[in-house]
């Protein structure tokens, strides 16, 4: 339709020029001139309409062949780098492709084996990414058959092409005794006893009394002896070990060197136990013995991250800034120590709140005595959501004997919270028995009544046990201690990486209102074991800060970063761990070489097979050139060809129109 259109365009324009041209008198010359003006304007209108035209652009592709080169540390010898440069130069008719791996794929060959782990499955995936849809008529695998890392590379079912392994390694079975694994947990507590499990292995060593130690700091802590019955053996050592110092540890499993021992590598084995300091220390400060202070404390001391110290109010000579609760009980209100109590920051818990309702941590709630006490039943106040009462807990406290509390008047100001309530009869009053409040950052909480060992007693005798009464004045103990970071300047990062791996840290700061904020340049000094300082800056997220520090050496560092323009400091620690993955085993293992091939369609070869190597490939069913076809759009505007017959056909009407003097 708009081809007619156009044509049509082509005539009138032609018909109005040339129907009045009396100068013209040769009529077919004329008739010529009509023919080459409508065909100029028919086709310059379909061009402007923009129309295009499909091609179909085949071509052909060699056959790939990829040559991989394994560069972990447990290949010893260095012939693969010729041998794979030798094979690759006779590969004419093929797309060669070189890489080495180990953890990771890179480009090109290496003449230094310098991986840390060995890890078939990633550079698997690696060439099907990148040979997508591709005719791969082989890969040539240099390597000793010891995986460490990934998946069992015969239940890979990305493995659509044949597999050459050229072997390498030794096979024969040596005189070797090692460590080949260590089931450890990540964290202990301080003081606390964790386990290790270390196996051994045991090749051509029947007979032996070997030595079994364990180091930390430079100090032995473990030793036992353990004999070796076959000449392939395999034993489990479990051993508990006492976390006694906080941070990071150290320990090296050392197991003893053989006469005749080749590799005396997989002899020691290092491993990182972060040990934690969770226990909470808790300062009970006394006047005088009652029952409610052994019930208090026998309830928090069966948790084991609480240490409880009692001590009586005339003894005491520390600092309170050394705990992270204190509770005190039947304190004269003229105590000079109550006065340091005031300013310290430390979480408070007080019991016997008569004798102390003039202090000036009491100021967000007044009592007024008047003489005497009353017996009150307890109640949960319906509004409390700071910590869950269990169903057990509420039963003890409906059901349990009343408590004794000072007779008087409460007023409560804003921002106390009653956790549990007296109820005077029928009535439930809003007068606490125990009250929770929060003022400038430091946790508080009173206790306005005594009876509490009555509890317990009532609890045993029902339940057969204390559980829920120990519910009671844990879960108020760990609400107290439990403090918020209220830090302005705050880093994140893991205490321990591995030697290959990228160290990240995360920084936050925040303004007066703890609103985040990066408006500051941090910067971060990072000192080795050695003392050598490295500077680095990070960089500025929408809120937060980032930095990549990369890969660094094995070893303990220490860092130091600032908020610029500010006071602001974080300091910190952390470990690069090595990884000894390679050491543990150095038999080469053919036979998983050999099954690879096999399943794949390839075939085993060794390093004197080179010639037999490039037959086989050639005469894989995978060796054949591929086409590839490709169709193209293109619009006929963009057609030299066709702007060239336009020029040529305007010029031969000008130059006519020109030599008849039309113009």
């Amino acid at each position: 339709m708009y081809s007619i259109a156009c044509l049509f365009l082509g005539l009138s324009y032609a018909y109005f020029l040339y129907r009045k041209e009396f100068l013209l008198t040769a009529k077919k010359l004329k008739q010529f001139l009509f023919i080459i003006r409508t065909f100029f304007i028919t086709l310059l209108a379909v061009l402007l309409l923009n129309p295009v035209v499909k091609s179909i652009y085949k071509t052909k592709h060699k056959p790939i062949v990829i040559l991989a080169q394994d560069i972990s540390e447990s290949i010893t010898d260095s012939f693969a780098l010729q041998f794979l440069t030798q094979i690759s130069k006779q590969l004419t008719d093929f797309e060669v492709h070189e890489f080495s791996f180990s953890d990771n794929v890179s480009k090109g060959f290496s003449s230094s084996n310098n991986g840390l782990t060995t890890d078939y499955s990633n550079l698997f995936q690696d060439m099907n990414n990148r040979f997508a849809n591709q005719n791969i008529a082989g890969l040539v695998l240099a390597t000793d058959g010891l995986y460490n890392s990934g998946s069992n590379p015969l239940y890979d079912n990305r493995i659509n092409f044949p597999i050459y392994p050229i072997a390498q390694g030794d096979t024969l079975i040596k005189r070797d005794l090692s460590i080949t694994k260590v089931l450890k947990n990540e964290i202990a507590f301080l003081g606390n006893i964790f386990p290790l499990e270390i196996t051994l292995s045991a090749q051509q060593c029947k007979g032996e009394n070997i030595q079994v130690e364990i180091w930390n700091k430079g100090k032995k802590i473990h030793a036992q002896s353990r004999i070796i019955s076959t000449d392939d053996e395999y034993q489990k050592v479990k051993i508990n070990l006492l976390a006694e110092d906080v941070g990071l540890q150290h320990y090296t499993i050392a197991v003893s060197q053989l006469f005749n021992e080749k590799n005396s590598r997989n002899n020691n084995y290092t491993i990182y136990v972060e040990v934690i300091d969770s226990r909470y220390k808790i300062l009970l400060l006394t006047e005088k013995t009652h029952p409610d202070v052994a019930a208090y404390k026998n309830a928090i001391e069966k948790n084991k991250n609480y240490t409880v110290e009692q001590v009586n109010i005339i003894d005491f000579n520390g600092s309170f800034e050394a705990y992270q609760l204190i509770v005190i009980f039947g304190i004269q209100k003229n105590n000079i120590l109550l006065t340091q109590l005031e300013k310290a920051k430390v979480p408070l818990l007080v019991f016997d709140i008569q004798q102390n309702s003039n202090l000036e941590f009491t100021s967000f709630f007044n009592f007024k005595s008047r003489g005497g006490l009353e017996e009150v039943k307890a109640v949960k106040s319906e509004f409390f959501s700071k910590f869950t009462f269990s169903p057990e807990l509420l039963n003890l406290i409906q059901y349990a004997p009343p408590l004794q509390t000072p007779f008087g008047k409460y007023t409560l100001q804003i921002g106390s919270e009653v956790v549990i309530a007296q109820q005077i009869g029928m009535q439930v009053t809003s007068k606490p028995i125990i009250l929770i409040n929060e003022t400038n950052g430091r946790k508080l909480a009173f206790i306005t009544a005594e009876g509490f060992w009555k509890w317990k007693l009532y609890n045993y005798a029902n339940a057969k046990n204390n559980v829920a009464f120990d519910e009671l004045f844990s879960k108020l103990t760990q609400y107290l201690v439990l403090q918020e970071d209220k830090s302005k300047f705050r880093i994140d990062y893991k205490k321990q990486f591995a030697e290959n791996s990228n160290i990240y840290f995360e920084a936050s700061l925040y303004n007066e209102s703890y609103e985040l904020i990066n408006d500051k340049e941090i910067s971060i000094v990072i000192q080795n074991e050695k003392g050598d300082e490295f500077d680095y800056e990070f960089s500025k997220s929408p809120e937060r800060y980032n930095l990549n520090v990369g890969v660094l050496d094995v070893g303990k560092y220490t860092f130091l970063a600032k908020a610029k323009g500010s006071k602001l400091i974080r300091k910190g620690s952390f470990d690069v761990r090595a990884i000894q993955l390679e050491q543990l085993y150095t038999v080469a293992n053919h036979k998983l070489l050999f099954q690879l091939a096999n399943s794949s369609g390839g075939k085993l070869f060794y390093p004197n097979q080179s010639n037999k190597i490039i037959t086989a490939i050639k005469k894989s069913k995978n060796n054949f050139i591929s086409v590839s076809s490709k169709e193209k759009l293109k619009g006929m505007i963009n057609i030299s060809l066709i702007l060239l017959s336009l020029l040529i056909l305007i010029s031969l009407e000008w130059f006519l129109r020109k030599y008849n003097g039309l113009i």
